[in-house]
């Protein structure tokens, strides 16, 4: 369809599909310095016999395999984090609203969790009524799952942007983004949001080239993917915001085309029953299948939810640059950089390239790119530094690191993807060709080393160019969910045990836990005992987050630490509480 009308019968002479993809191929080959041919259509393909986009395809399918089978080798290796005892409850409660045909009204009041929805919780709670493993188990199973499904959605949106290959390599950097790799087995908000927002995403970028008509089939799948993102969280609402910004430059896009004013209300009104409508009529039902609380009452309620998040409050301080700030006062650095030491390095240096690159293709020759490619890359460019931008400007209180922000992870994946493929398509003749994939093969077998090092611990992660790991302990939060705890019961238990021989479980010993007593209590022998009296517990289980680790004295009798860095240890307050006695 052309550019200059909304009526696909009227207007100008349209490009076909190919014809359009021909003519920014020769482009980007132009710009490349190449042969106008792009080197998508003449790779050699690795596998006699097949094209290059099943090549990578395979490649995909073959990464996808490899995520699966390290989720099952090693989801039981994850520790209890801090929010997922509430969620576990959250889930049962709305779980046994359903099944009590909307009777059991706990879940309309639990603590503040009525503000978000549950279809990851009541997902979970109800496998966890047929699940013959543990009840943190499943919910890791499930969760890892989820985030495979990210990867996957990753890999598309990056093969609808430029190919089979973008989309295997932003499938890739995101498996080996230790942030969101760590978090996808026991992080229950932020991993199932990020898919959703990816998933979104791959369908808006589906739909721009059939605009202003695209097929209501893709339109109801673009839907379905948002009601479930904001059936995790209501700030899922966002991606219809970006959806109506598409539209409206679109619409503007082709009325300054023609230099026809009225072509823009043409244009909206069209735009506004054949997408933004039908989007909603089915994105919002979805939410409220699994919100019991956004039921009560559909249109007050999920604004009220937005305007919680939006003046949450968090009257404590947090870690940045090794100075605790208050968390709703924090300098306008905080998101950027915990995003930036989190990012693999590599990652992070195609990120910062992607706007450089887009701006270099946008002044050389902008009459030859396509509408329909602009946009694309504006959505995923926007939907990478619109949130970030915004939680800036408002001051938004953030206190996790990037945590809440995990969501724009799969779209940086993406972006970066991009970048690397056009170095790739631009160094892909000698001398340069082998020397470049011996440098990253190097690069990614240390990265990989690095997320070995610190398994089950990978969203501790920091980069290089902070120092790593080491470099960040007391500066930035390393692990601030208590993951750790499970590996120091382990260790606890352990000493204890060599220490007391055969009478060990004759003995009991307390233990009080700093931060979430379900990380630590959920691994206890049945002769330890949980308690809030942390002077008088035998035993002391604290993580660095807050410093807490130094709140009391005691001997170290285990410590989990990766690459060099505390992040837990066990102390063993029995002398120390008998010289206070």
């Amino acid at each position: 369809m052309e550019i200059g009308s909304c009526n696909p019968e009227t207007g100008a002479r349209s490009f076909s599909r190919s014809e359009a993809w021909n003519l920014s191929v020769d482009f980007f080959a132009s710009w490349l310095g190449s042969n106008p041919v792009s080197a998508r259509t003449t790779r050699v393909s690795s596998w006699p016999g097949t094209s290059d986009e099943l090549f990578w395809r395979r490649l995909s399918l073959g990464l996808t395999v490899v995520a699966l089978v390290l989720v099952l080798c090693t989801f039981r290796d994850y520790g209890v984090t801090w929010d997922e005892d509430a969620h576990n409850w959250y889930g049962n409660f709305v779980l046994d609203y359903y099944l009590s045909f909307f009777v059991d009204h706990t879940a309309l009041h639990w603590r503040d969790l009525y503000n978000y929805g549950a279809i990851f919780d009541t997902l979970a709670a109800a496998l966890n009524r047929i699940s013959p493993i543990g009840i943190y188990e499943t919910r890791h199973l499930l969760n890892a799952f989820v985030g495979v499904l990210g990867l996957v959605g990753c890999r598309k949106l990056g093969q609808a942007m430029g190919g089979a290959r973008v989309g295997f390599i932003a499938a890739l950097f995101l498996l080996l983004t230790p942030n969101y790799y760590g978090q996808m087995f026991n992080n229950p908000k932020d991993i199932p949001f990020a898919v959703g927002v990816v998933w979104a995403t791959y369908y808006m970028v589906r739909i721009v080239p059939l605009l202003p008509r695209p097929p209501l089939r893709l339109v109801i799948k673009f839907g379905v993917v948002v009601g479930m993102t904001m059936g995790v969280r209501v700030g899922g609402l966002i991606i219809l915001c970006y959806l109506g910004l598409l539209l409206a430059i679109d619409g503007l896009w082709r009325t300054i085309a023609t230099g026809r004013p009225f072509l823009l209300i043409e244009c909206a009104w069209i735009a506004f029953w054949r997408v933004l409508f039908p989007a909603v009529v089915f994105a919002y039902p979805v939410m409220l299948l699994f919100w019991p609380w956004g039921q009560t009452d559909p249109i007050e309620n999920p604004f009220r939810a937005l305007a919680f998040f939006s003046h949450q409050t968090f009257p404590f301080s947090t870690l940045f640059a090794g100075q605790f700030v208050r968390a709703s006062d924090l300098p306008w650095a905080y998101l950027p950089t915990y995003i930036a030491i989190a990012l693999p390095e590599l990652v992070l240096v195609l990120l910062l390239c992607a706007p450089v690159l887009a701006g270099t293709i946008l002044s050389h020759d902008r009459a030859q790119i396509e509408r329909e490619q602009i946009l694309a890359y504006f959505i995923v460019g926007w939907g990478i530094a619109f949130p970030v931008a915004f939680a800036i400007a408002i001051k938004a209180v953030l206190f996790d690191g990037m945590r809440h922000f995990i969501f724009v992870l799969p779209l940086i994946a993406v972006a970066a993807a991009i970048v690397a493929d056009q170095a790739c398509t631009r160094l892909a003749h000698p001398p340069y060709l082998w020397p470049i994939h011996v440098m990253l093969l190097i690069y990614g077998i240390g990265h990989i080393s690095i997320m070995v090092m610190l398994h089950p611990n990978e969203y501790v992660y920091y980069n290089a160019f902070v120092g790593g790991i080491e470099g960040a302990q007391r500066k930035f939060k390393l692990d601030y969910w208590a993951n750790s705890y499970a590996e120091a019961v382990q260790g606890l238990e352990n000493y204890l045990q060599a220490a007391y021989g055969p009478d060990f479980e004759d003995r009991e010993f307390t233990v009080a836990v700093c931060g979430p007593p379900i990380s630590a209590d959920y691994y206890f022998p049945s002769n330890f005992r949980f308690t809030r009296q942390r002077a008088q517990a035998d035993f002391f289980v604290a993580f660095t987050k807050d410093n807490c680790d130094r709140s009391l004295p005691g001997r170290p009798v285990y410590r989990v630490e990766r690459m060099g860095a505390l992040l837990s240890v066990v102390l063993d307050r029995r002398g120390a509480f008998a010289e206070q006695r």
